[in-house]
């Protein structure tokens, strides 16, 4: 009877633990530029692990002068004397490059982060920017993409179907950075558009 009586206040004393543990932390800070290298150390001459996007938010882990670590040190995969997770720059697996015993954490320049989260431009989007509102990168290009958006519509060589169907312009990665494509009245490689955000220019 007695072993009955505690079990459930055992069973929420557990829960609440279980839920303490499991807590994720909130961000205390927002990427307010549209990307910002992930760096192995804080300094521009360590390796960039990846990129943080725009509204992205991180935990202010340690602060360094100009930096903020975001990560807690993790595996960096060294193969070699280089680490497999460094997407560019400096590899190398040494404590000059922030990698230490095979560990590193990441850093980003304070000047890209603010404490308050950045207003997000799909919110409120009318007229033709919600034909595009869901592009990627929407966000750093809505200019670009309305008004490319708009001059095909007006050519007659898109429909506002198209894009309500596709969504918006997707990144084209092989083409390179700045470069978008979508298709206009079908979904073969001759309806393909490529448009170049830094020109504005659309190409087949």
């Amino acid at each position: 009877m007695e072993i009955a009586t505690k079990m459930p206040a055992l069973l929420t004393a557990m829960a609440l633990l279980t839920s303490v543990n499991i807590a994720v932390a909130e961000p205390s800070l927002w990427v307010a530029a549209d990307r910002v290298a992930r760096h192995t150390c804080p300094s521009v001459k360590c390796g960039v692990a990846g990129q943080l996007m725009f509204r992205e938010g991180v935990e202010d882990l340690e602060t360094k002068g100009a930096w903020v670590r975001v990560t807690k040190p993790y595996s960096a995969s060294c193969s070699g004397g280089f680490s497999e997770y460094v997407k560019s720059g400096n590899s190398a697996c040494v404590a000059s490059n922030g990698i230490n015993n095979g560990m590193f954490a990441e850093w980003v320049p304070t000047k890209s982060l603010t404490k308050d989260r950045p207003a997000d431009p799909r919110e409120g989007a009318s007229g033709d920017d919600v034909l595009v509102k869901n592009s990627d990168d929407y966000p750093l290009y809505p200019a670009q993409f309305t008004k490319a958006t708009r001059e095909l519509i007006d050519n007659g060589t898109c429909t506002a179907g198209d894009f309500e169907e596709i969504g918006g312009w997707m990144a084209s990665p092989v083409k390179g950075e700045g470069m978008y494509f979508m298709y206009c009245g079908g979904m073969t490689t001759a309806n393909r558009l490529y448009l170049d955000v830094r020109s504005g220019k659309v190409s087949r």
